[in-house]
């Protein structure tokens, strides 16, 4: 196509190779961003690409529309799904509606966490945290519905890519109080942050185990830590700081290379944490087996599903005392 899917100027080290022609993904959060730029380098790479998310049809017509200037792929190739992380039962919704989808198009071979916020003020209309639930329990509750739809390639491993943050390094400890979880938390940027974050990364961790358990070889399941990034996260600054923090972070096409490398190199650790294109060290908190078994039973009742039966259809949610 003439396209190459990074910035090869910007990064030099590892620029994405493998073709995903056929391959179907959902990347969130995938209008702007990082989330535009991995929906973009997939485009470019062959891949059905869908955009989902919250904000306007228009917005994501646009990003659809730009996505085939750059890459010359063909328009029925992209797809926009809504979906709103502020709701679980819109992400309820989301699966409900993949479920209608023929039998044809409803193989997924890789979902992209992309989605997140720093902070929010305010609880959602669930009744937990807004960076708790955006970045950590819906991401958690779409990934399990989603997951009868990801087995369709026993040759090709499908893939499960959660972005998180060098924050999760920076925390307490993994939250499973749901009083705590239930209060509004700091606003932009706070403990809170870090702390959805790790819950991220016990998740991978968690999930890849599981997987491995019931489905074989059939799954690797990744956290990444993309770098400070120019995008639409800095939103809750002052207009006068985010000018400086573009400054200092780099471009969305560079933000999105550890996510499109663990969504598309071969062999790569399931259940292990990414950083720059390689394997990072996560927190020692993930240590805590105890506490992340904890969180996986609770994040299950929470969002309704089991907590054994990783493909099983989900139960009624345990209810708000």
């Amino acid at each position: 196509m003439g396209f190459s899917p990074v910035d090869t100027a910007a990064a030099p080290e590892w620029v994405p190779s493998q073709r995903q022609d056929g391959r179907r993904f959902i990347v969130t959060g995938a209008n702007r961003g990082i989330g535009l730029a991995t929906a973009t380098a997939l485009a470019a790479l062959g891949a059905h690409v869908v955009l989902a998310g919250h904000e306007s049809s228009e917005s994501f017509d646009a990003a659809i529309e730009g996505i085939v200037l750059a890459t010359g792929c063909a328009r029925d190739t992209l797809t926009h799904m809504a979906v709103d992380l502020r709701s679980l039962d819109s992400v309820r919704g989301f699966a409900r509606t993949w479920a209608e989808r023929p039998a044809a198009v409803q193989a997924i071979h890789g979902l992209i966490n992309n989605a997140g916020i720093a902070g929010m003020p305010g609880v959602s209309p669930d009744g937990f945290e807004m960076c708790f639930q955006i970045n950590y329990l819906s991401m958690f509750l779409l990934t399990r519905l989603l997951l009868p739809y990801m087995l369709d390639d026993p040759q090709h491993p499908a893939r499960i890519v959660c972005v998180s943050s060098a924050a999760h390094l920076f925390t307490l400890g993994l939250p499973t109080d749901e009083r705590y979880l239930r209060r509004e938390g700091g606003g932009f940027f706070s403990l809170r942050y870090g702390e959805s974050k790790l819950c991220v990364n016990a998740f991978v961790r968690t999930l890849a185990a599981r997987l491995e358990q019931e489905a074989p070889q059939r799954f690797v399941v990744c956290a990444v830590h993309p770098g400070s990034t120019a995008s639409g996260f800095w939103a809750g600054l002052p207009v006068w700081a985010q000018k400086c923090v573009a400054q200092v972070t780099q471009e969305p096409s560079r933000g999105a290379r550890t996510s499109l490398y663990c969504a598309t190199e071969p062999n790569l650790d399931s259940g292990k944490y990414y950083a720059e294109c390689a394997l990072a060290s996560a927190s020692f908190w993930l240590n805590d087996e105890r506490k992340s078994a904890e969180l996986w039973t609770k994040s299950c009742a929470w969002t309704g599903v089991s907590p054994n039966m990783l493909f099983k259809l989900p139960v009624e949610p345990s209810r708000r005392p």
